[in-house]
């Protein structure tokens, strides 16, 4: 429930307890581990290669055998371009990282390979880095799709209802 500036401040005044503030995560007091409520354990079911991506050893592809034709999106760690790959002229999906942590990058390509196969999951065909800027890029299938600011205004209660099931389906 959203509450103005001005009601949040007065029930904060009014309330025995600190209220957290607005659009911040709340803190845990120092040494308490905030543990998830549910699939609190699904690290510790899985060997340690599942999970630990700070250990994965990046294999990089070359990445002269992509070629950028158009671009169609943009995110605050990437940018993505529509792509062939230059010797079977395939199509497919560039996302060109901007720079941010190794940690960062190795996390989402450890997610990526966790979930190859599944249902509802883009495949990650190939990760590449430009040799001079050390630039990372994944290589994705291309899926034929619509804008979602055009596909959006025209979905029904039941479509909703219907992607999000296909989106529950793509988790573990």
């Amino acid at each position: 429930r959203r509450h103005s500036p001005a009601a949040y401040a007065a029930a904060a005044e009014e309330s025995p307890r600190p209220m957290p503030p607005i659009g911040r995560a709340t803190r845990h007091p120092a040494g308490a581990t905030p543990i998830a409520r549910v699939y609190a354990d699904a690290n510790s079911q899985r060997p340690k290669e599942y999970w630990d991506y700070e250990a994965l050893d990046i294999e990089w592809g070359e990445q002269d055998g992509y070629e950028v034709l158009r671009k169609v999106g943009k995110g605050k760690y990437s940018e993505v371009f529509e792509g062939l790959r230059t010797g079977s002229e395939e199509r497919c999906v560039i996302k060109i990282l901007k720079p941010v942590r190794k940690k960062k990058i190795k996390r989402e390509i450890k997610i990526l390979q966790n979930l190859y196969g599944g249902p509802n999951i883009i495949k990650l065909l190939d990760v590449v880095r430009d040799d001079d800027s050390k630039t990372p890029s994944l290589i994705f299938e291309y899926v034929n799709n619509t804008d979602f600011r055009v596909l959006y205004p025209t979905l029904s209660d039941y479509d909703i209802r219907y992607y999000i099931f296909e989106l529950l389906k793509a988790r573990i």
